[in-house]
């Protein structure tokens, strides 16, 4: 086949390629978690604060997903790649893979490098439902970050740093995978229902 001939097959392929993926797009969207890159976070250093099992996805499962255990104090590399709740990294000494040296974790097992990991002690909830973290207590604060339900919510103190709102709502301080500070609504309006439930810490 002539080289011309050649290269307008090879545009032609890719244009039937890119119209397909944007024909599929958007009931991808509407299934899957929306993945971005975060240029800050490229590079960063990250500890984790607990043990954490990390997977080859960002819905961390099912098993036979997972590359490898990582132990408390790690540190890890950030790709930027993140999504709600998630965060892609990468481990150069192989502790994960030969063949996959970059995985998905929990983000909330995520902290600065050099901090220690919490006590086992430490005050961890299990979210009932997706929650907004919020960089106040109040529904008015700028959303920060996010929880899809049951993920892992770390309190920042323990007990828990709690407010109640003047609508009732009753607000928990958490601390969210880059080890800043944040808040969630752990009931509703008027204090009714309860969008948390407690449990052991890793």
């Amino acid at each position: 086949m002539p080289p011309k001939m050649l290269q307008n097959l090879s545009f032609g392929a890719i244009a039937l390629v890119s119209a397909s993926t944007l024909a599929v797009a958007p009931a991808l969207a509407q299934e899957t978690r929306p993945l971005t890159e975060n240029p800050t976070l490229i590079r960063g250093c990250r500890q984790l604060n607990q043990a954490a099992e990390v997977f080859d996805n960002s819905t961390l499962g099912p098993t036979s997903n997972r590359i490898g255990t990582l132990a408390a104090g790690t540190r890890v590399t950030l790709t930027g790649a993140v999504t709600t709740g998630r965060a892609q990294v990468f481990l150069g000494s192989g502790t994960l893979s030969s063949i996959q040296p970059v995985g998905w974790l929990n983000a909330a097992n995520l902290g600065p490098c050099g901090g220690n990991p919490p006590p086992p002690t430490g005050a961890c909830f299990r979210a009932d439902t997706a929650l907004v973290v919020r960089s106040g207590p109040s529904t008015g604060s700028a959303v920060v970050a996010g929880y899809n339900q049951n993920d892992l919510v770390r309190a920042s103190t323990n007990p828990p740093t709690q407010q109640t709102a003047s609508d009732g709502r009753r607000w928990m301080q958490v601390r969210i995978y880059d080890g800043s500070l944040g808040w969630i609504a752990r009931t509703g309006s008027g204090g009714v229902g309860s969008n948390v439930t407690p449990t052991n810490c890793p």
